[in-house]
Parts: C-alpha cells; sequence; structure tokens
C-alpha cells in the first residue's frame, strides 16, 4: 500500500470512489452533478492537494483539500473536501496515513488543518479517531432532514 500524491490520471478511480462515498451517506444527499464533481476533483489536482492510498493499481482511499480561510478573516489554513477510504479498508492504517499526510503537507506549507466528517453515521468513533491524531472537536453540523 503506497501513499502519494494524485495525478490528472487519477481522476477516473476518485470519481468513482466519490460517487460510492456518496452513496454510503445515512442522510439522503441531494443528486451528485457529474460535470461539477469531474471539475471539482480537476479543481483539487491543480489548486489543492489530493492524496491517493493504492495498493496494486486500485485507488481505495483519498483525502484532498484546497486553502481557505474563514468570513472573518485573512488567515488562510487547509481544509478538507472529502476523505474516504473504502469499507474494506477501513481496519487497515490507511486513512491514518492519509490524514498524517495531510497534516505534513499542511505544515509544510506552514498551515493548519481543518477536517471533518459528515452525513455518515459511528460519530463518535470518528471523532475518537480525529482526537488521536492531535485533532480537536470544534462544533457540529446540523441540517434539514
Amino acid at each position: 500500500m503506497e501513499i502519494r500524491k494524485a495525478t490528472i490520471y487519477d481522476i477516473r478511480q476518485i470519481y468513482d470512489m466519490l460517487i460510492e462515498m456518496h452513496s454510503q451517506t445515512e442522510i439522503k444527499l441531494s443528486p451528485i452533478k457529474p460535470e461539477k464533481l469531474f471539475m471539482t476533483i480537476k479543481m483539487a489536482l491543480e489548486e489543492g492537494i489530493v492524496f491517493v492510498a493504492e495498493k496494486g493499481n486500485r485507488i481505495v482511499g483519498s483525502i484532498a483539500g484546497l486553502i481557505s480561510s474563514d468570513w472573518w478573516s485573512e488567515k488562510e489554513f487547509l481544509k478538507d473536501l472529502w476523505f474516504y477510504v473504502f469499507p474494506e479498508n477501513r481496519k487497515s492504517n490507511i486513512a491514518i496515513k492519509l490524514v498524517k499526510s495531510f497534516i505534513k503537507f499542511a505544515k509544510s506549507v506552514k498551515l493548519k488543518i481543518k477536517v471533518g466528517h459528515v452525513f455518515s453515521g459511528d460519530i463518535e468513533r470518528k471523532d475518537k479517531f480525529f482526537k488521536y491524531l492531535g485533532l480537536e472537536k470544534a462544533g457540529s453540523l446540523y441540517v434539514e432532514i
């Protein structure tokens, strides 16, 4: 298993992975617009950072982010766009390695990170996962169903 920066050649596998991620949510989400999803992946590759976990020639997980700032400040941080590991690979250390790569990249460009988990269950386990990696919980997201 290898963690590496994604390239333009990974778009198809990342696209398929994000379709799968979308289908795994516990809350009904708005439908995917294929062109927008494709353009978001392309933008992340060109303007942000995308890491993939690869086993053989298959992507089994990914994390991506863009540099942003809060609406009240010019101080920049690295925010995640997506973070997903296929269910059959979740008992490995792939998720840890992906987030650590994301953190290491942020430190290399002197930024803090903001990551989250939304739209799926097992919230306490995911909170513990991020806390284990040295991150602090900073709020919650509420949606109308």
